[in-house]
């Protein structure tokens, strides 16, 4: 069970209703707070100790349970940093659950139902996600606003052709200063790369956290054998693109850490 409770419990708060997609509860939890590591304590009883920054564990295993007074401790401590009560987790969906700094640096915890729809042939998906303790900012890949006045907790995210982009993080309606990047981003087709912004402006610390989603690329409705094409049902359709929506690899899974690009 090891780091696999804590932010959990934010998926109830945020009253996420599961997408008309959702399979299995498929729920990733990163850690974005630098230099700084924690306690989940549930019921009284330290669970998990030492969960540090960069950290991503898998807690699909948990989807449909109830956590009882769950509290986020400053590690080896009694200093309770969140105290987040009790707790049903949901049993369907695809999120990730990031613990990071809000806008004016204290801890908080915010939750992201991933995109897991389909992707065009040649494309890939690019979600940023601002966590860090900074103002609204912009978002520029390959020189040009990607996606604007994204504030803390929010994200952007467009499909893009496959390749090498070159993102900058700036406040917005600027293009100077860069207060992330640049940094090369590997545009996978039928993958989505997940950024997340993370760390303290005032602080100099900025970085940033990347996920991947892979499998995600459009499952063909027409099959094509010889001169006598053959469509495929909407039954077999569903089959096909659940079979895709199955077999999505989540990097960081188990106590692996996510990349870090330092900037």
């Amino acid at each position: 069970m090891k780091k696999a409770i804590f932010g959990l419990v934010a998926l109830l708060t945020l009253f996420l209703a599961p997408p008309a997609y959702a399979q299995d509860g498929q729920i990733m939890l990163a850690h974005g707070i630098p230099d700084t590591n924690v306690d989940i304590v549930v019921d009284g009883s330290v669970v998990i100790g030492g969960f540090s920054f960069g950290d991503m564990e898998d807690l699909s295993a948990f989807s449909g349970q109830t956590l009882k007074a769950l509290t986020v401790n400053v590690a080896g401590t009694d200093t309770v940093v969140l105290d987040l009560g009790d707790f049903a987790v949901p049993a369907t969906g695809n999120f990730t659950v990031i613990a990071h700094l809000d806008a004016a640096g204290a801890p908080t915890v915010s939750v992201f139902q991933n995109d897991t729809g389909a992707i065009a042939a040649g494309e890939g998906r690019l979600i940023v996600r601002h966590t860090a303790a900074a103002p609204a900012v912009d978002i520029l890949a390959n020189g040009s606003a990607a996606f604007t006045n994204v504030a803390n907790g929010k994200e952007g995210k467009a499909d893009l052709a496959a390749g090498t982009v070159s993102a900058e993080v700036v406040p917005t309606g600027a293009t100077t200063p860069v207060v992330i990047g640049p940094a090369d981003l590997p545009i996978a087709e039928g993958a989505a790369l997940i950024v997340y912004a993370v760390g303290s402006l005032e602080a100099d610390n900025l970085s940033v956290l990347t996920q991947s989603i892979t499998g995600l690329g459009a499952t063909p409705t027409l099959i094509n054998t010889g001169n006598s094409p053959v469509e495929e049902s909407s039954s077999n359709t569903l089959v096909l693109l659940a079979a895709a929506l199955g077999t999505l690899t989540i990097i960081g899974v188990g106590s692996r850490r996510l990349a870090t690009i330092r900037r």
